[in-house]
């Protein structure tokens, strides 16, 4: 097929026209979306300390577990970890990278609640 050809045959289609009512109905469910109120935000400010809490709990209980289990595997002694100093070396500045990042974050919500 040619390029005349497919042009003769795009260009002999009759127009695209949208029924009777296709506006209308669009236009009716634009009105109710902008008629319908907003969805109600979810209260953060409630849920942040339960939030919290629940974390220092389960970490408490799973420091306390440890605590309890310790004397119970006396027999069971693992090995001390030896990292390398090629690993070393990467982790301490991963560790940079995560407090500048920690930091940032921290300073970006500070800045954000005084605007309010």
């Amino acid at each position: 097929m040619t390029d005349e050809r497919m042009d003769e045959i795009l260009g002999a289609e009759d127009e695209l026209v949208p029924s009777s009512g296709f506006l209308a109905s669009v236009m009716e469910r634009v009105r109710k979306e902008a008629a319908a109120p907003p969805p109600i935000p979810f209260p953060w400010k409630r849920a942040v300390p339960g939030i919290v809490v629940a974390t220092g709990v389960f970490g408490w209980s799973a420091v306390e577990f440890a605590r309890r289990i310790g004397p119970a595997m006396g027999s069971v002694t693992l090995p001390p970890v030896q990292l390398s100093a090629a690993l070393v070396r990467p982790l301490e500045q991963a560790g940079w990278v995560v407090a500048a990042c920690a930091l940032s974050i921290a300073t970006w919500l500070l800045s954000r609640r005084l605007a309010r």
